[in-house]
């Protein structure tokens, strides 16, 4: 029987990847979970977050699409749009959208280890922390227990976490190498980063 969790995965997607995809899919399964979405953000998350330039952030449309398509061909995933609309700019106003949403749902969040030294600065961290539960999946190899064991401000919110050991195999891939082999033209190397379909529509929109 499904259970009743909704895991979240925010993010970019300045592509999706394969590591994206296999990771919904993964935790969906993980939890048993009766559904997941993709949660991306919004442009101003870029400039103001991120500290992107503009050529390197591909057109909402296009990013869009490509979730699109992802979402045609993996049963149980939506994507929510309440940020790329602007209607929330903060994770934990998402988070509180999507609990009211599903009022009868575990509202999961889910993010990689990379993102550990800046939940401190997140906004209204505590209160996320607090009324959500986190699942922390190991990204670039990190040893997740060493993470706490350093960390004053993870070791108080232990209880929030849920820690995953995501595959080896998806450890390197993220959309920043996707955009660098879109610079370089590097189909070859594309394929080992993101899923055909997603090569093609970038062909088709000319990024390749």
């Amino acid at each position: 029987m499904t259970s009743n969790k909704i895991v979240v995965l925010g993010g970019t997607f300045n592509p999706l990847s394969k590591a994206h995809g296999e990771l919904i899919n993964f935790l969906v399964n993980y939890f048993d979970a009766y559904k997941g979405i993709l949660l991306p953000t919004n442009l101003i998350f870029f400039h103001t977050w991120k500290h992107f330039n503009d050529k390197s952030i591909l057109p909402t449309d296009l990013r869009l699409k490509i979730i699109n398509e992802f979402i045609k061909r993996n049963k149980n995933i939506e994507v929510d749009l309440v940020e790329v609309e602007g209607k929330s700019l903060k994770t934990y106003n998402s988070l509180k959208y999507l609990k009211e949403k599903y009022i009868d749902k575990e509202i999961l969040f889910a993010f990689g280890s990379e993102k550990v030294d800046e939940l401190e600065r997140w906004y209204r961290i505590e209160d996320i922390l607090n009324n959500f539960k986190i699942i922390l999946v190991r990204r670039n190899h990190d040893n997740l227990n060493k993470l706490f064991e350093k960390n004053e401000f993870l070791k108080k919110y232990r209880n929030s976490f849920i820690l995953v050991d995501f595959k080896d195999n998806y450890q390197d891939i993220s959309s920043t190498k996707i955009r660098e082999c879109l610079n370089n033209k590097n189909e070859v190397a594309l394929k080992e980063l993101t899923y055909n379909y997603v090569i093609d529509i970038l062909k088709e929109e000319g990024y390749l």
